[in-house]
């Protein structure tokens, strides 16, 4: 008899695998926490566990560390099976939170079995909560991809179930059954034993649902066969269960009988008490109704609600007396306590009366010295608040208008170095027209346009990562993969010039329904080496040199309004990035560059 992986067995692993990284010589503590980290990620994806709660735990402990590591995939990897692991244990909500991570949007760029898995435990938490539209969706994706993507030629069988289980639940019963049935084709085709049973139970159960029990009988029968092979107990019990149901709804109650014999001595042999109360309650039902006028079952059953009833009856009593029984004790207490105090209470005043003098005295002084002590400690808490406050603010500017990196290596040697980045992705914008459009408004309207412009634009660059350099006029500068080279990928730059001019068009859109000038938007893209850093010591800014700056500037003047116009270097890294598409221009004089290759891009339909 097969057996599934242990939580014990999982804990082991893990345990053995940071051992092992702790014996090695010269390892730093880092080093070794991640390599213990990837052991356990390991073989939480490698194997089912039966212990979620153990599981989870395990996921929390090795996600910290992974968010350490260089491989942003195996975060992702880690969130997704600690979201499965909690759906197991009833925090939907939680599991649902884990999914919102805006990391997931590169799921695309992770390995194909990382993928599989975000598809399927996401699809698991919606069925959780009855999002059956969004599991619907899910599902369409993932197959896109296996058609002609990373997931071409794996077991989606899983999916496809939980897919099924969203058409039957929203009453699409057809559709439900040709799921079941190409996950059945698709685990027979894998050779996943447990996958085909899976899919053929849940095509016996639609059998049922219609009302087509020989159907669904002969369904769980061939379920009984594979798990009979497979040794998977627990299933097997409820399989007989299912069985002994079918049988006893057609008539055949000695067959059905028989089943549930098998279940509830399957169940007590591994343990599933569960399983075997289930199992004896469908024979008790079964046996009535082949002796319905069993009057001894009947008195039986009696029996037992008038005894539950008389059980509740004396408890209800008992705690009656128990309580009035407790409040007569209490009050005698109290009528002793009373007394008690009553002559303690005269003794008491006499020797007040002796000491009241003494402590008034002492009082008085402690008094002042707690009143001056207060004042100075007051003092103190509001200069310390003060120079909190000040400081903060200080702190806050200074990282406003510099990265976080180098606003804490100013701080810390009182100087930034100047970096070289062999790849970053330069984004220029100029607001088409704004000479002619700036001699049609006032100075005040005039600002609050490129204000209200500028604050969207740098929300954008937040949410995708990118660093905004600076802003000259009417012109915005931003920049990707620096300071930090992991953050701001080329395609994340591309993805944020998009939405600025969404953004633009949905503003222009606006102004036109009211009547109101606007602005349109030129914008391009180059990526090429840079230099990065802050030059000077009054008013100094984050800034960046180089050719490369000067052709993404090229980009821009040479792109059209409305369009997003990339160099030739930065196609060649995005070309493959999915949900993109790219317009050919041919070579296009630039001014002082001459004739380059350029390209328009835009999101693909």
């Amino acid at each position: 008899m097969r057996k599934r992986p242990s939580a014990r067995l999982l804990l082991r692993a893990g345990l053995l695998a940071l051992f092992v990284a702790s014996a090695c010589p010269g390892t730093a503590q880092g080093s070794r926490e991640l390599a213990w980290a990837d052991s356990v990620l390991e073989q939480l994806a490698g194997h089912k566990q039966d212990d979620a709660r153990r599981a989870a735990e395990l996921a929390r402990k090795a996600s910290p560390w992974l968010e350490r590591g260089p491989d942003a995939c195996k975060v992702l990897h880690i969130r997704a099976l600690l979201a499965n692991y909690l759906d197991r244990l009833g925090a939907v909500d939680s599991a649902a939170a884990l999914f919102l991570d805006d990391r997931f949007a590169r799921i695309g760029t992770c390995p194909a079995n990382v993928q599989k898995d975000y598809f399927r435990f996401l699809t698991n938490v919606q069925l959780s909560l009855g999002e059956f539209v969004r599991v619907d969706s899910v599902c369409v994706l993932a197959y896109g991809l296996a058609k002609a993507g990373p997931l071409k030629g794996l077991d989606l069988s899983e999916l496809r179930c939980n897919h099924g289980i969203a058409m039957a639940s929203m009453g699409r019963m057809d559709a439900a059954m040709g799921l079941f049935r190409s996950a059945y084709e698709d685990a027979r085709s894998h050779a996943s034993t447990e996958n085909m049973t899976q899919a053929l139970a849940n095509i016996a159960t639609i059998h049922a649902l219609s009302g087509d029990r020989d159907a669904a009988r002969r369904t769980y029968e061939e379920v009984r066969d594979l798990l009979r092979v497979s040794g998977f107990s627990d299933r097997l019990v409820r399989c007989y269960q299912n069985l002994g149901s079918i049988h006893k709804d057609l008539g055949n109650l000695e067959t059905a009988i028989a089943y549930q014999d098998s279940a509830i001595a399957l169940a007590r042999s591994s343990g599933f008490l569960e399983g075997e109360a289930a199992a004896t309650q469908g024979l008790a039902q079964i046996l009535r109704d082949r002796t319905p006028k069993n009057e001894a079952y009947d008195q039986l059953d009696r029996y037992l609600l008038l005894h539950d009833s008389i059980l509740s009856s004396d408890r209800i009593k008992a705690v009656a007396e128990m309580r009035e029984k407790y409040e007569t004790e209490r009050k005698e207490r109290e009528n002793v306590a009373l007394r008690a105090e009553n002559l303690e209470a005269a003794l008491r005043q006499e020797q007040l009366r002796r000491t009241r003098n003494i402590y008034l005295s002492v009082g008085i002084i402690v008094l002042l010295g707690a009143i001056a002590l207060w004042s100075r400690l007051r003092f103190v808490h509001r200069s310390r608040a003060a120079i909190r406050k000040e400081k903060d603010i200080s702190e806050g500017l200074l990282h406003n208008i510099l990265p976080e990196e180098v606003a804490a290596e100013l701080k810390q040697k009182g100087y930034a170095d100047v970096k070289e980045f062999e790849v970053a992705t330069i984004l220029f914008s100029d607001f088409k027209g704004f000479t002619t459009l700036s001699e049609k408004l006032t100075a005040a309207e005039l600002v609050a346009e490129i204000d209200h412009c500028f604050k969207g634009f740098d929300g954008i660059m937040e949410r995708h990562g990118i660093e905004k350099i600076k802003t000259i006029g009417d012109a915005y500068m931003a920049a990707g993969g620096l300071p930090e080279p992991r953050h701001g990928h080329p395609a994340d730059v591309v993805r944020a010039a998009l939405d600025m001019q969404d953004f633009m068009s949905d503003y222009k859109a606006q102004r036109v329904a009211e009547g109101r000038l606007y602005f349109e938007m030129r914008l391009g893209l180059h990526t090429g080496p840079v230099i990065a850093g802050i030059v000077g010591v009054k008013k100094f800014a984050y800034d960046i040199w180089g050719d490369t700056v000067n052709t993404a500037s090229r980009m821009e003047s040479s792109g059209a309004p409305g369009r997003v116009n990339i160099s030739q270097a930065t196609y060649e890294r995005v070309r493959d990035e999915p949900g993109l598409r790219f317009i050919p221009r041919g070579e296009v004089e630039a001014k002082g560059k001459g004739r380059m290759e350029m390209w328009f891009v835009e999101r693909a339909a």
